[in-house]
Order: structure tokens, then sequence, then C-alpha cells
């Protein structure tokens, strides 16, 4: 073998190694080891709608939900939420049918790894549980995650905690 192939073969094998670091740090990122142990799931809900959970796309663990993300349309800015207030696609908000209302949620890209923070404050249409939908993000959310050019995509929800008051820019 002489030194040029020597030095492809050492080359390819390092960048299959930092592949593999890569790839490891990606998973950590999407399921990280310090969740809360409070239910935020809507237990009403998921019975309500359990008949319409597409169960081959979403699976629910403890604060734990794995589904497709979509998010708001430009045309629904200046609407009521189901808290009440007016939505507004400039903030980091969320609507989903499976945590409470006020839930704040960390959204996780399981394509690239990229993770966003936001509250719950509106609820999406049942039947987009049948298309294995879990969570429709305002467009600065979306942005974030890196949606807007896909539209859909996997994602990874981990409730964090409680709160009235809406993420900051991130």
């Amino acid at each position: 073998m002489n030194s040029k192939s020597g030095s492809f073969f050492i080359l390819v094998l390092t960048l299959l190694c930092f592949n593999q670091i890569i790839a490891q740090k990606t998973v950590q990122k999407i399921y990280p080891t310090s969740l809360t142990t409070i239910n935020y799931l809507d237990s009403d809900a998921v019975k309500k709608y359990h008949k319409k959970i597409d169960t081959h796309r979403i699976k629910i663990e403890l604060n734990h939900i794995i589904g497709i993300a979509s998010f708001y349309s430009a045309n629904l800015d200046g609407t009521l939420t189901s808290t009440g207030e007016i939505f507004k696609n400039s903030k980091y908000t969320a609507a989903c049918n499976l945590y409470k209302l006020n839930t704040l949620v960390r959204v996780t890209n399981m394509r690239n790894g990229r993770s966003v923070l936001v509250r719950i404050n509106d609820r999406m249409h049942p039947n987009m549980l049948k298309l294995g939908r879990v969570v429709d993000l305002s467009a600065v959310a979306a942005k974030k995650l890196h949606l807007s050019s896909m539209g859909i995509v996997k994602v990874a929800l981990d409730a964090v905690g409680y709160t009235r008051i809406n993420p900051k820019k991130q």
C-alpha cells in the first residue's frame, strides 16, 4: 500500500469516527437525561382522543412524545388561542392536544438535532392526530428548528415545566 492510499484510508476512518461522535451527541440532545417527574400530559385529552392517535407515528411516554410537527399559517395572526390570548407568529408558542395548556415544552427536530422551547397556548384540530401530528409551531419556532423549508418534520417533545410566560428569543 503506497502512502497516498494509506493517507486516504486514515482520512476515511477518521471521518467515520467523527460521524459516530456527532451522531451520539445528536441522540443526547434529542433524549435528554434530566426530565421532570411531574406529569404534564393532559390525561383527559389523551383518553378522549385515544382512538384518533396514530400509534404507528405517535409515541407517548411520561412527558415525552414523538410525532410530526407542522407550523401555523401566517393568516392566523391575531386570532384567539385556547388560553384566550391573541396569537402571534413572532412568539415562541405552539398548539398541542396532548400536553396541558401553559406547559413549557422542548421541541427537537429529529433530522438535525436543533431544539426550541415553546409554551403550549392552543389546541389543534383532533383529526391532526390521525395524521401523526402532535404539535403546530409558531413561525419563529419553526424557523429555529429549520422546519419552514420542509413543512413537516419528525420531532421529539419533552415537557420542561409550567409557565404563563412565553420563552424569549433563544
